[in-house]
């Protein structure tokens, strides 16, 4: 008499159930197969009753996503002894913004997140030293240039369009209601109205504003100055040695279990309820029940609607999703044979020349627009060069081939050689960023507020519904950390602390980055 074997099931696959036909399968294949048992055919409808019972006694979420925040709300589910199946539509790698490319031995080179912000309150700050991860404080005072080559010491723009970053926010808090107005409409009516400035400062702090859009990803003309994030009075620290470390490490716990991450997973559909086995997750390769889900998909994906939800996303939550965007930061390594730039500062910000009101830009020129450019000589000991654009320039960027790229960037390169006369050193290697090509990026980078934009309406509405089995993560979930990945890994941690109160478990309290490196 033949003999079957039936292995505990985690998340249910719906297409490989066969209640009848189980020969020497495994049900699930989401979770580390549990040890065999053999039962007699007559035995087998009784033994799936069990296998259900106790199923049901171990809850099961779906993590869509296997970037910082699903990975590390994965983790925090595992340690609390919860079922986790994780979809991720990527074919070969997880990590998802956090990229990092390694190359022959010349060291990490993060074509997504790259730095560590807020520094003085970023958790993962405390990994660095445990971990072994080479870092570097990018603090040092930068450099400034324009058309014309290095601005000189008296170059005041700067200070005034610091001055009217400081007036924009006194500005908002003291008129909560005034409306919402473009970073540049602003910054024009500052000058015009200032009494003080100069006629050269007029014309050129507005584009010394223009250093905001390398760090939110858009431009001043795009960007909401009610929610302007100007400073960033912390220190940045650079990850020479990799974010992809702070990814292992995260993830070492859910690698233990080879079956927990399914790669190349692309989620089209998410059916949700309030009840246990409500959630069916549905991708283009078949289809997944729990009891809970966490969505952590970029919020470009959900803005474009590339998961359907049934029933639809609460109405707060999508109110929320239509008042936050998107924006697409852009980045190109450039290695030379020789350093040919200023070898003591970390960075240099190029500012284009003032165009008369109305005038078109020559978008043909590098030199038309403002680049921040990180000297990985200094923080990293590379011979490259890191130059960061905004949109809408960096969909262009990242639509060129190589030799255009170069081309494209050439007329920055001369302005930044400290030997004008001397030709430029071999070119060596040249990369770029590909996010706005990158459906699974949500076709950018990260999340911004443009004119209009209330990132608060999102986060309040999470957490109006933090007992709803359906939750969500991300970089965009949050305010202080927003568009980081402490932020994001934050937000990774909360959604999985909501599902553990749905589930009735207390959680452990632990901080596991404070505490040790073993997650």
């Amino acid at each position: 008499m033949s003999t079957l074997f039936i292995s505990a099931p985690g998340a249910l696959n719906l297409n490989e159930i066969n209640h009848r036909q189980i020969q020497n399968e495994v049900i699930a294949g989401v979770q580390a197969p549990a040890p065999k048992v053999a039962v007699m055919p007559s035995a087998v409808d009784a033994t799936l009753e069990k296998l259900a019972l106790e199923s049901s006694k171990r809850q099961h979420v779906i993590v869509v996503g296997a970037g910082i925040s699903g990975l590390r709300a994965a983790s925090v589910l595992q340690r609390h002894g919860i079922a986790v199946t994780i979809l991720e539509g990527r074919p070969d790698r997880i990590g998802g913004r956090i990229c990092t490319s390694r190359r022959d031995g010349k060291g990490a080179r993060d074509i997504g997140a790259a730095w560590m912000h807020e520094t003085s309150q970023n958790k993962l700050v405390q990994l660095i030293p445990k971990l072994g991860i080479e870092y570097y404080y990018d603090d040092g005072t930068p450099l400034y240039y324009t058309r014309d080559g290095r601005a000189g010491s008296q170059f005041k723009a700067k200070k005034v369009a610091d001055e009217f970053a400081d007036w924009i926010e006194w500005y908002y808090d003291e008129n909560p209601n005034a409306p919402d107005r473009s970073v540049k409409d602003s910054v024009d009516d500052f000058v015009a109205k200032h009494p003080l400035i100069t006629a050269s400062e007029r014309k050129w702090a507005p584009q010394a504003t223009r250093e905001v859009e390398l760090w939110i990803g858009t431009s001043i003309d795009n960007a909401s100055a009610k929610h302007l994030s100007y400073f960033m009075t912390e220190r940045n620290l650079y990850m020479k040695g990799g974010y992809d470390k702070i990814v292992n490490w995260t993830a070492k716990p859910l690698l233990k279990d080879p079956n927990m991450i399914h790669l190349g997973e692309v989620v089209k559909n998410i059916t949700w309820g309030d009840s246990d086995l409500s959630t069916v997750v549905q991708t283009q390769n078949g289809t997944y029940a729990a009891d809970a889900v966490i969505v952590t998909v970029p919020l470009g994906c959900l803005r474009r609607n590339t998961i359907s939800f049934s029933p639809p996303i609460p109405a707060s939550i999508q109110r929320g999703l239509n008042s936050f965007s998107y924006g697409a930061l852009g980045k190109v390594f450039v290695e030379f044979s020789e350093v040919f730039w200023p070898k003591d500062n970390d960075q240099f910000m190029y500012y284009p020349s003032p165009i008369p009101a109305g005038a078109p830009i020559d978008e043909s020129s590098i030199l038309s627009y403002a680049t921040v450019t990180s000297n990985l000589w200094i923080m990293s000991g590379s011979k490259e060069l890191c130059i960061q654009v905004a949109e809408p320039l960096t969909q262009r960027i990242e639509s060129m081939d190589h030799t255009d790229l170069y081309a494209f960037f050439e007329p920055l390169f001369k302005i930044l050689r400290t030997e004008p006369y001397k030709d430029l050193p071999d070119l060596l290697n040249i990369e770029t960023t590909h996010w706005t090509l990158d459906p699974l990026a949500g076709f950018g980078s990260y999340s911004v507020e443009k004119v209009g934009d209330n990132s608060e309406i999102l986060v309040n509405a999470l957490d109006e519904h933090r007992n709803k089995r359906l939750q969500f993560a991300g970089e965009h979930c949050i305010e202080v950390g927003n568009g980081c990945v402490h932020g994001a890994f934050e937000t990774g941690e909360i959604a999985a602390r909501n599902l553990l109160g749905i589930f009735g478990k207390e959680w452990d309290g632990q901080d596991t980055t404070a505490r040790s490196v073993s997650p």
